[in-house]
């Protein structure tokens, strides 16, 4: 099936959907638990090949179905005080995210093309430190209980993040991480909480006009990669060492994050040099 207008001037029908497919793979893996996180690297990757609002809005679908796998592994691991906490504060960022999309969408997305995935670029070097000092995040996470006020704040960056580029991993990942609940409690909790801030964004993309058929028809094709994504996550737990597995995840979030911020051309270099060897 041939969908033109979900990819960028030259590239390569083989190229898209490689990376189109890397990416679902990658929120499989990322939400059956292991490398918590890895997901924030399908946003860059497909905006490599995507447009912005295009991206946005096809992972969404994708996105729930990956929470719907996760929770129902850990149906019975969440700390429902904990989401109730960071949840209500999540719908004022959640609003101001599909509000300003809304906006982008009324003024053209083309004018904004370039911001969005800077913005992407911005959060993916980011979050590529993080990974580089994710023991003394956690560290410091630990000895740091956050309170109501970290709540509230974690849950507007959330919300916000989440809404305009499915970034908010970390965020959460790191005020749930303060709350010194178990490995499982904490693997459950931020499940369900992505499964309730993705589940509230979804009438708003549609209200905003982000998500219609072809965006469901594009998002079909990619569906057997859900389940195969989780199996692979649960597969390489207890077989795949995990730091080694993070670094490599450092080094192409790194990659794609400075290629969206600065507009470094890796992937037609790339494409080129691919062509000169052959």
């Amino acid at each position: 099936m041939d969908f033109p207008h979900y990819m960028l001037p030259g590239v390569p029908p083989l190229v898209f959907w490689l990376f189109v497919s890397a990416a679902v793979l990658l929120q499989g893996v990322s939400k059956s638990g292991f490398a918590g996180g890895l997901g924030i690297l399908s946003v860059p990757l497909m905006l490599l090949v995507m447009p912005a609002d295009k991206v946005v809005a096809s992972l969404l679908p994708i996105l729930i179905l990956c929470d719907f796998n996760a929770i129902y592994f850990h149906r019975s691991n969440c700390e429902w005080p904990q989401l109730r906490r960071v949840y209500p504060p999540a719908l004022i960022g959640i609003v101001a995210g599909a509000s300003l999309w809304w906006y982008i969408g009324q003024a053209g997305v083309e004018r904004y093309e370039a911001p969005l995935k800077r913005f992407v670029g911005v959060i993916a070097v980011l979050f590529a430190g993080y990974i580089f000092a994710k023991e003394t995040s956690m560290r410091w996470a630990a000895e740091h209980r956050g309170g109501p006020r970290a709540a509230w704040a974690a849950g507007i960056a959330a919300g916000f993040t989440s809404t305009l580029a499915h970034a908010a991993g970390p965020i959460i990942s790191l005020y749930m991480f303060s709350q010194g609940m178990g490995k499982k409690r904490f693997v459950g909790t931020v499940a369900w909480t992505f499964t309730a801030i993705n589940l509230t964004k979804l009438p708003l993309y549609l209200v905003v006009g982000m998500i219609d058929w072809s965006v469901l028809a594009f998002d079909a094709v990619l569906l057997p990669l859900v389940p195969l994504g989780s199996f692979l996550g649960l597969w390489m737990h207890d077989r795949v060492p995990e730091r080694p597995f993070n670094w490599l995840v450092l080094v192409l979030t790194l990659v794609a994050g400075v290629q969206l911020v600065f507009n470094v051309p890796v992937v037609e270099w790339t494409l080129e040099w691919l062509a000169g060897a052959g």
